[in-house]
Formats: C-alpha cells, structure tokens, sequence
C-alpha cells in the first residue's frame, strides 16, 4: 500500500443524531473547550477537546425535516453536517465544514473557515464564505455562488446535472457547469469548464481561461483564453466507482469535468487504455472513515507472491509496479483508489479541492498499471525538517527526483491539471 496523502482527517468525532421532524439547532462555542448545541430549545453542552487536547470534530445528523441549523461566526470547531431529506437551512461558522444537504431543496451557507457543501439530491443554493470553498450542486437545478473573500480567497464550484447558474467570486474561482444547459459568471480571476449542454459563459476578466464546447455561448474580454474542447461522452472503463449513491454521482461529477478537461481526457484515455490491456478497471472506493485518499497497488501476480513467500515482498521490489535501471516492473491489475472526496488539502498558502487528490491518485494508478513508478526518494525540507519523500510521489505531483530521471508527460501529473486550472504549481510534496 502506498502511502495515503496528506489531508485533514477528521475521524476523532462527537456524533450527534436528531429524529425525523423539522428541527432547529444553533450551535454555540460560550466557553473556552466546549461547544453548546441547543437542539429545539433542549441545550446539550459537550466538551470540545479529546483527553490529549486535540479538537473533535463535531458531527451533525438532523435525518429528515425541513431543518435550520446555525453555527455561530466564533465557532472554530470542525463541523460536518448531514442535513438528510428535506429542504433544509444551514450557516456554517468559523472552523473547517462540511455541509451535505440530503434529498430537498436546501440553502447551504459556508463561513469563514474552510468549507466543502454539497447539494445532493434537489434544487439547492450553496452560498460561499470568506474562506477558501469548494461546493457542488449534484443533481437538480442549482445555483452556486463563491462569495465574497480576500484577493486570495480560491473558489471551486460544480453544478452537476441539471440546469445550473453558477457564479464566481473575489479572489480564483474553477467554475465547472457540468451536464446540462448552465450560465457560468465570472468575477475576479475565472477558470471556466462548460461541461456538457448548451452552456453560456461571462468573463469578466483579462486572464481568464475558458474551456468550452464549440457550441457555447461565450462573452469574454480581450486577454481572456478560449479552449475549445470536445466533451468525451466514450466509456469509462478505466475506473469502477464502489460506494454510497452520493459518493457515486459526486465522482461522476469530477470525472465529468475531466471528460472537458484537455488534460483530463488525456488521463481518462490513457486508463481506459491500461485496464484494457491489463484486463481490469481501477476501483475506486469510497473513504467511510475521514482518513484520507490514497493509492492501493494490487496485483494477482502480488496476491499469489504473497501467500508463499517467506519473507514478503518489501521495499521498492518491481513486483510493487517500480522501475529498476530503467526496467518497468509489474503493471497493477488489482488496484484501488480511496477517495475522500470532502477532504481539501491545505499545502503552504494554497487550499487545493478533493478532484486534484483524485487526479494525484490517478497519477499513481497510471505509473503502477504501466510499472513506472520511480523507487527510492528525495529529500525535502519544510519548516526547518528535512523529509524523505518517496520518489513515486514527487513524481505524481511533477517534480524532479533524485537521481534525475525522465518525468512523466505532462498530461500525466498533478502539476498538469492545476496549470490547466491556472492555479499555483506545487513545489515539493511535503507542506
């Protein structure tokens, strides 16, 4: 198994459950180390922090009714809220959230800290705070709109299936329409995926970069970059998704966008190509326990190895799908990708959104089903530390590795996508 990347795991929980009637919750942070939640008018007073002092992440279930949560703006707390079937109201505070609306029409609101929502199922309005944010609409007819924030401020919004108004905010924002006819409006600095549909696209600005189908309608400013793409609508058997129904129609979302992506088709043809030759897709598996994503090598030949052999087969051996002198190893056909897909990735100065982890794994999936993952490692230092970083992770992301060998193409990188997204380079993987 290689090792999972870096994300805010969030699986030390208080979990709260309410019934199936319309409630009201308000939560509160009055104390220093505890959080007050007031469920219709019943005040429950929890402590904030595990015996080690590491904060909990507080997790809301509310199940059916038209519900009205409200986290307070001083809440710092990690919240996840399920809202479940209804059309429900929820205002994020100030700590990392997740807000998932359920069945309904509901109006997602985030706050100032870190925020992932999504739609599910409904006509739904997710609202964006001044803290980074990555929404999607998912099913029905949804409007999206990424806020206002700081010059930095980065936005990521996807409609999903439906009709969808989609409108950027200060700072960067990825607009993505997805299937469907959706209007797409720019703001400050804009990264425009039509998606699928009779979509029309307002760029606001110099600088822009539009990827959109020859049939769009397009109103943009001189400086601005127009890409016309093709949506790939081939079959995908490069990849077999396994998990919820919303984990589901969530990864078709993002592999909706790659199908528009010049980058992204790239990929999604070259793994359709491997699991041909190799004569399995890669599965991709819904993270149930907020640990993270992460690449899984697999293989028969491994699976037979390893039942007989005395020691196992360890370290950077080819039969793990590694190059030696130049050689590819043993190409996966038995592999997974554990995918989290609310996780946002805080590296250095930079939020990156849960599809640049997903297309980071598939960089792992393309090396390994091919044998090309380069061994050994290279050494990084962050916050005065050095760190020895797996050359196979350097080169997923993009970067050189020592000793020096030939990186992967350009489509084949994380690197690759955020250029596409116009979004910053990472420089090393650790941060």
């Amino acid at each position: 198994m290689w090792e999972q990347d870096n994300s805010f795991s969030l699986n030390n929980s208080l979990i709260l459950e309410t019934g199936d009637k319309a409630d009201q919750v308000h939560i509160s942070q009055t104390y220093s180390g505890q959080l007050d939640v007031r469920v219709n008018g019943q005040l429950y007073r929890f402590d904030s922090q595990d015996k080690d002092g590491k904060a909990l992440t507080f997790h809301l279930k509310t199940h059916g009714g038209n519900d009205n949560i409200r986290i307070d703006a001083n809440v710092t707390q990690p919240v996840i809220v399920e809202a479940g079937d209804g059309n429900d109201r929820v205002q994020a505070g100030a700590g990392y959230t997740r807000l998932f609306g359920g069945k309904g029409d509901d109006v997602l609101r985030l706050g100032s800290g870190l925020g992932y929502a999504e739609g599910n199922d409904g006509d739904d309005t997710l609202i964006g705070g001044t803290g980074d944010n990555v929404m999607y609409g998912n099913n029905g007819n949804d409007r999206l709109y990424a806020g206002a924030g700081a010059k930095s401020k980065t936005s990521y919004l996807d409609g999903g299936n439906g009709k969808d108004l989609l409108y950027a905010g200060n700072g960067h924002t990825v607009l993505h329409g997805g299937p469907g006819d959706d209007r797409l409006i720019g703001h400050d600095r804009s990264t425009f995926y039509t998606g699928s549909g009779c979509d029309k696209v307002i760029a606001n600005r110099p600088g822009d970069r539009i990827y959109a189908q020859a049939g769009d309608t397009i109103k943009r400013l001189n400086g601005s970059v127009l890409t016309t793409v093709t949506t790939d609508q081939s079959s995908l058997v490069g990849f077999r998704i396994m998990g919820s129904a919303d984990f589901i129609q969530r990864v078709e979302d993002d592999l909706a966008l790659l199908r528009s992506s010049p980058q992204g088709k790239q990929m999604l043809a070259e793994m359709n190509a491997i699991a041909l030759r190799n004569g399995a897709p890669v599965m991709l598996v819904e993270d149930r326990v907020d640990v993270g994503s992460g690449y899984v090598y697999g293989s028969q030949e491994l699976k037979a190895l390893l039942q007989y052999e005395r020691p196992p087969v360890v370290g950077d051996d080819p039969k793990w799908g590694f190059m030696v002198d130049g050689v590819p190893g043993s190409r996966a056909d038995r592999a997974e990708i554990i995918y989290n897909r609310s996780a946002l990735n805080v590296l250095g100065a930079s939020t990156y959104s849960p599809i640049t982890t997903l297309y980071h794994e598939m960089v792992h999936a393309y090396n390994a089903g091919n044998g090309t993952a380069l061994s050994g490692s290279t050494t990084e230092t962050f916050e005065g530390e050095q760190h020895d970083v797996p050359n196979s992770e350097r080169q997923a992301v993009g970067l050189p590795t020592t000793p020096a060998t030939t990186p992967n193409p350009k489509p084949f990188t994380e690197n690759a996508l955020l250029e596409e997204m116009g979004k910053p380079l990472r420089t090393q993987y650790v941060g």
